[in-house]
């Protein structure tokens, strides 16, 4: 047995026994029904076949073109296997997220010696952040693993086809988890680019990859079309923009963003929800006109909120990560919200130490770091969006403290 993998396998023992032992005193806490973005209703109904619906605010069972269909069918599957148990279904996310410390671990032991690499697997491993988001019924330790595996086998099979071709597999999956990721295929061209290799093969590269990716994405749109005869992935993307136009509204007239978000909601309606072509039409025009309205004529807010939003997703040490799903809210200790905002200071400046030891070599993790950041940061960022990137952070991080050990 080599030597990385003796080493993976141990990052992933102890990155699984402290979610565990986390999970065991955060359970007991957690309600029977938590369900705090509706995934679990959603998979609920999945599991039952009547498709991805939910139930809107009148009682009614619509379509839902809010939610992608990936953790849904994640849950929907455990759910059919073992039963509606929140215990199992935030288990099984545990060995999720032990494995993705592993596979950061692989990904840096690319540019790093086997010690430096362990020693980033092991950051993300004891990171209280990823730790605690193993016990919360979301997205993000799921979307995490396919994000960090895509970048593993692109990292170490940039000269196969099938390497390109698994991770556009891999990171179309995510996308499914999370729309966030629709144009990760971006990223995947600017490091075909960087290929030091001919046009020719660039081009196969790029195919390959996009014969993964598109046809998850497709057969969704096709979905969405169907339903609304519109094609698109999600309506969360104009939803955030309506979001951020509402935090230029809030600041203007200083009310609560909430309230104005209830009204908005009441006037125009939710597009979680399709309804009727005419209702939902509507409903489309209306959220862009007013977030082309409002956004553009408060550019030093909408900079203001990128770079505060900037600051939660990076530094914001997640106090309140489980409080809409706990019985009981419990306030967080004094003590340790700054020494960890603190870490990840440190950790921060490091990684942009790393970006320049690795050089062109950093594309991967710095582009994906990069493409996260940017569209993480607004006024509805928060530490939960950290999950993904904390692994590209550790390794980077490394890489600047250690410097790295190239192989070719």
């Amino acid at each position: 047995m080599s030597a990385k993998i003796k080493l993976s396998a141990a990052v992933f023992a102890l990155a699984l026994v402290l979610r565990l032992i986390t999970l065991m005193f955060v359970l007991p806490r957690l309600r029977s029904n938590a369900d705090p973005d509706s995934y679990r209703t959603l998979a609920q109904n999945l599991a039952a076949g009547k498709g991805l619906v939910s139930t809107a605010a009148d009682g009614r069972e619509l379509p839902n073109v809010w939610r992608t269909p990936g953790y849904p069918l994640f849950l929907a599957g455990l759910i059919r296997m073992f039963g509606d148990r929140l215990g199992l279904f935030l288990a099984v996310q545990c060995v999720l997220g032990a494995l993705t410390c592993a596979l950061t671990l692989v990904l840096a032991s690319r540019w790093l010696r086997h010690g430096a690499a362990l020693v980033a697997g092991l950051l993300v491993a004891i990171d209280p952040n990823s730790v605690l988001r193993c016990s919360d019924i979301r997205t993000e330790t799921l979307f995490t693993l396919l994000i960090v595996g895509g970048a593993c086998v692109i990292v170490w099979r940039s000269d196969k086809m099938w390497g390109w071709l698994a991770t556009g597999l891999l990171w179309s999956l995510a996308t499914m988890t999370r729309p966030i990721a629709v144009w990760i295929w971006v990223v995947a061209l600017v490091i075909v680019v960087g290929q030091r290799v001919s046009w020719r093969d660039r081009g196969f590269y790029l195919a390959a990859f996009l014969i993964g990716f598109l046809p998850l994405e497709g057969l969704w749109v096709a979905r969405n079309h169907a339903i609304s005869g519109r094609y698109f992935i999600s309506t969360i993307p104009t939803h955030n923009l309506m979001f951020r136009a509402l935090g230029v509204e809030a600041e203007r007239q200083g009310r609560k963003l909430e309230d104005l978000q209830h009204e908005f909601y009441a006037q125009h309606g939710d597009l979680q929800f399709f309804d009727d072509p005419v209702r939902f039409e509507q409903s489309l025009r209306d959220y862009k006109q007013f977030a082309s309205e409002h956004l553009f004529s408060a550019p030093l807010h909408l900079a203001k909120e990128a770079v505060v939003g900037c600051g939660k997703l990076l530094f914001g040490p997640g106090v309140r990560a489980l409080d809409n799903a706990v019985t009981r809210p419990v306030p967080s200790s004094r003590w340790w919200p700054p020494l960890y905002s603190a870490a990840l200071l440190v950790v921060a400046l490091l990684s942009l130490l790393g970006v320049r030891r690795l050089g062109r070599e950093a594309i991967v993790p710095a582009l994906l770091l990069l493409y996260f950041v940017t569209l993480s940061s607004g006024s509805e960022s928060n530490s939960r969006f950290r999950v993904p990137i904390t692994p590209l952070l550790a390794v980077l991080a490394v890489a600047g403290a250690c410097g790295p050990e190239k192989k070719i």
